[in-house]
């Protein structure tokens, strides 16, 4: 890797192991209206978090993911270090389209592959906010954090995210819905304690809630718009809260989701913070970015301003 270069990182276990296919098309459009570049392939969990530390290390003035959410929540966290500094400041984060959900590109506007190599061409950059989430592990032992660019969440989004790992053959909407449907065999509304700080003051409350979506970007779950009014630029998080309801009522309202119109819905409570606080005496699993990690208490912060991200 030279300085001033650009590194693609290829998950091919991304999009149902489709993300192969996904680059290999895109391959000789990079070459034609990028220019030339390296390439690193993901062998393990945690292994894009290494790439991109070692190329901005090394210089590296452009990363493009060629994954999914889980690999750009991966990138992310190599390229914060631990008080939420960009290793490289000048360096461009880009996305190509692919990998299970494909969350943080719809909220960016990528609509597809030529979106995405468009967005890389024009030069145009934006400069987004990023999350920083402290939790317990799930076993227990100890505490750990995570940035996350995207939707972080709490309660039922959790329960499914670690309940998907057999039905990681399916794409997208598909996986969540049918993690949605084995999770929702079991699940019982957990009591949360939340505490919010933002623009308007502190709000406190202690709920029984179904989910609780933290998010920087509109989307989860493979398409679902949890937050319609989120952007990645405004320095804040916008916090969704589902309180309890029946089951058969949440697949509805699950269903409303994918176009925004659950906001409509009495359960659902929407505010702003730059700081959340939720604790549960019940085991309440967390999503980060589409991945299973940890479980409450949870802190969420607001990093805002320090990545920047190709835009079309």
């Amino acid at each position: 890797m030279k300085p001033d270069s650009t590194l693609v990182i290829v998950n091919e276990r991304a999009g149902s192991g489709t993300m192969q296919d996904i680059f290999r098309r895109a391959e000789h459009a990079l070459v034609d209206r990028v220019g030339d570049f390296d390439v690193a392939f993901t062998e393990a969990p945690g292994h894009a978090t290494r790439l991109a530390r070692e190329a901005l290390g090394a210089g590296v003035s452009r990363i493009v993911v060629a994954g999914g959410d889980g690999t750009i929540n991966e990138v992310v966290n190599g390229w914060l270090d631990a008080e939420g500094v960009p290793l490289a400041p000048e360096a461009t984060l880009a996305v190509l389209a692919g990998g299970t959900g494909g969350d943080l590109r719809k909220s960016l506007g990528i609509r597809d592959m030529d979106a995405a190599i468009d967005a890389m061409a024009s030069g145009r950059v934006e400069t987004i906010d990023v999350g920083r989430v402290s939790y317990r592990e799930v076993d227990g032992a100890g505490a750990g954090w995570r940035y996350f660019v995207n939707v972080a969440s709490m309660g039922f989004g959790g329960k499914v995210v670690h309940s998907l790992d057999a039905f990681t053959a399916m794409a997208g909407r598909f996986a969540y819905a049918a993690g949605a449907a084995r999770a929702m065999l079991t699940w019982r509304d957990p009591v949360v304690r939340l505490r919010l700080e933002g623009p308007d003051g502190v709000f406190e409350t202690e709920m029984p809630l179904s989910i609780g979506a933290i998010g920087n970007g509109r989307f989860f779950g493979g398409g679902m718009e949890i937050l319609p009014g989120a952007r990645l630029d405004d320095g804040l998080f916008h916090v969704g809260l589902i309180g309890s309801v029946r089951k058969l009522e949440m697949i509805s309202l699950l269903r409303r989701v994918y176009s925004g119109t659950h906001i409509e819905h009495p359960a659902v409570t929407l505010r702003v913070a730059t700081r959340v606080e939720a604790d549960s005496d019940a085991q309440v699993f967390l999503d980060i970015d589409g991945e299973a990690k940890g479980c409450l208490p949870a802190v969420f912060e607001m990093v805002p301003g320090v990545l920047r991200v190709a835009v079309p």
